[in-house]
């Protein structure tokens, strides 16, 4: 199968390991085809054309930036979408309709994304780790417990205080930048998510081969993993709690053994390859439903959400665009809400 790989290449290595061609276009190093400026609908099909890649499928992967290639509603192949970190990117839910089938990391979200009216389908498809990167270390496992990541990020106030307050009731090893070498060194890693969301932290942390602490959270951790045996957990924002836990588990002479089973749940269910094949078998289904012909036939109603989407984008203060970036989204706004 010749896939389209939008944006984010999380998948795409596994994408090629399973037997697929890919081509990657984003703003990542490592695509493909890397952008220094947005692609306009008639780029990306003289872009296709040149390379004479004719897509089977096409996979947007979110970066948590907004997206760089215009016009993928007009590929006439089927068009996944990947949205991961929805509780920052509320431009998302209009964004969907340009897809055939949309997969939501955050399962709590689901109910938000659900507008039959898109008449795309969805589903929850959790975040996972990459056994190409995620591994353990080498040497003794000698930090007994960490945390990599910033201390103070802006969309997380409670970050900063929570760890603070861990440290003055049990001692924490904190550092930003490559976690891998510091997972695979790590007895147990405690996580700390923005709003309760189920972060890439769980299972890169398990697949490195540390034991896991973290929130108790209503967004189908339970469902991914045996709490106590796979995982552990703390009430969200409970600094005690949390460092009582940590300090229960050093203790625990099992805790290696469930470290073990947490990297072997991540690494058998929750990995890239695990994705990929569900990405996979979905694209093959909607060829086989013919969903581009449906989406092609409902191009009022994507070009009306797709122009909310791009105004919502236009006019969020908040976000670091510049200003040509700004313009651009206003103006595809504006054409799309008059095609």
């Amino acid at each position: 199968m010749r896939i389209l790989a939008l944006d984010g290449t999380y998948l795409n290595a596994a994408l090629r390991d399973l037997g697929h061609e890919v081509l990657a276009v984003g703003q990542e190093p490592a695509c493909d085809v890397p952008l220094t400026s947005p692609l306009s609908a008639g780029g990306l099909h003289d872009l296709l054309r040149s390379r004479d890649f004719r897509p089977d499928a096409a996979l947007w992967c979110d970066t948590c930036r907004p997206p760089q290639v215009f016009g993928l509603e007009t590929l006439p192949c089927p068009i996944l979408g990947y949205s991961i970190d929805q509780y920052c990117n509320p431009w998302h839910v209009p964004y969907s309709a340009l897809f055939d089938h949309v997969l939501l990391a955050q399962k709590n979200f689901l109910p938000v994304f659900d507008r039959p009216d898109l008449l795309r389908d969805m589903e929850w498809a959790p975040l996972f780790c990459d056994p190409l990167v995620d591994r353990p270390g080498s040497g003794e496992r000698d930090i007994p417990v960490a945390f990599v990541g910033t201390l103070d990020p802006p969309l997380n106030p409670g970050r900063k205080p929570f760890l603070e307050g861990f440290r003055r009731l049990h001692p924490l090893v904190h550092l930003t930048g490559n976690y891998v070498p510091v997972f695979g060194q790590s007895r147990l890693v405690l996580n700390q998510s923005c709003v309760g969301e189920l972060n890439f932290r769980v299972f890169q942390a398990m697949a490195c081969g540390a034991a896991v602490l973290t929130e108790a959270t209503d967004n189908g951790l339970d469902e991914l993993f045996a709490v106590g045996a796979e995982v552990l957990t703390y009430p969200r924002g409970d600094v005690a709690a949390a460092a009582a836990a940590a300090r229960q588990a050093l203790d625990d002479p099992n805790l290696p053994r469930m470290a073990e089973a947490g990297r072997t749940a991540a690494l058998s269910r929750h990995s890239t390859t695990a994705r990929a094949l569900r990405v996979l078998e979905l694209a093959r289904s909607l060829q086989e439903r013919r969903a581009g012909m449906r989406r092609r036939e409902h191009a009022a109603l994507v070009h009306r959400e797709l122009g909310m989407a791009y105004a919502m984008l236009a006019s969020d203060p908040a976000l670091p665009l510049p200003p040509d970036y700004r313009d651009l989204l206003a103006r595809s706004a504006g054409e799309l809400r008059l095609a």
